[in-house]
């Protein structure tokens, strides 16, 4: 679904009632308008968003962002809410709408909107986290194929003749899983190489890369450099040494430019990786052990 709640793909598992509303030319503006206004909110909120639909159903709109820019919603519900659960946590998205919808008169509505399954708010919620997770995945293996057609068009080469040839599988031209986890984490590597001084965290690197968490330290463990925390403190390591054999700067003040804000902590994290406190690097001009 577009951010306007029209249908990009065609819906699937549609139930009758759904069918009959959305067939319909009274009510198939107020469907589209619920689902726009869903995703939008999807969007405002970055994670799934529940409510009410114009006819009282349950919809769940997960929002599909890249680059920080929401291209539309996947879309899922058709649900009545049981009487055991709060409604008044959930927000009927266009307001007045539900009051008005009157079934009584059309035998199909009503008798389609009597078969419609009923579940409580906490397994919906569970649902929608489910759903998120599920989104996630596609929206990552999107990316994933995005960059392995970049990765083709950079290989491709000109013949004798001037004919612009290029591989068709990755395999082909001899590019690993490995090298695609590479490219796909370059700028989490560079950024935490030109920023020593900052706190990284996971979800900025996972952002910068346009992948999830959970996926951005899959593909990190796949390149056999550690964990995001130990290449952090590596980088910042190599920096440290740099400036205590070639500046006059006192411990403190490099402690303080690698972001760490406890001195003591930063020696005690510095002897443990090296084998000697920054003191002692510095006074014997790093030369006692191998680096």
């Amino acid at each position: 679904m577009d951010y306007l709640g029209v249908p990009i793909t065609a819906h699937s598992n549609c139930c009758d009632f759904c069918k009959v509303m959305r067939s319909s030319a009274k009510y198939r503006a107020y469907c589209e308008k619920c689902d726009s206004r869903g995703g939008l909110e999807a969007a405002r909120i970055q994670s799934p968003f529940i409510y009410f639909c114009h006819a009282g159903l349950i919809d769940i709109a997960i929002p599909i962002i890249v680059d920080k820019l929401y291209l539309g919603a996947f879309m899922a519900g058709q649900i009545l809410l049981d009487n055991n659960s709060h409604m008044n946590r959930l927000e009927h998205v266009l307001s007045g709408t539900t009051e008005s919808m009157d079934f009584s008169n059309d035998s199909t509505l009503k008798s389609y909107y009597s078969k419609l399954p009923v579940m409580s708010l906490e397994r919906i919620d569970a649902l929608a986290k489910m759903l998120q997770h599920i989104v996630n995945y596609c929206v990552e293996q999107a990316i994933l194929r995005w960059t392995i057609n970049q990765l083709r068009e950079k290989l491709s080469v000109v013949n004798s003749d001037g004919i612009i040839q290029r591989a068709n599988e990755v395999e082909k031209a001899n590019i690993s899983q490995g090298e695609i986890a590479s490219k796909i984490l370059q700028p989490a590597i560079e950024y935490i190489e030109n920023h020593p001084e900052e706190k990284i965290t996971l979800s900025k690197m996972a952002s910068l890369c346009k992948v999830s968490d959970s996926y951005f330290s899959k593909l990190f463990a796949k390149e056999n450099i550690g964990s995001l925390s130990n290449y952090v403190n590596l980088t910042k390591f190599k920096r440290a040494k740099k400036l205590l054999l070639e500046t006059d700067l006192p411990i403190r003040n490099i402690a303080d430019d690698l972001g760490f804000d406890d001195c003591s902590y930063f020696i005690m994290v510095f002897k443990r990786e090296t084998g000697m406190t920054p003191g002692d690097f510095r006074n014997n001009g790093g030369l006692h052990k191998q680096y």
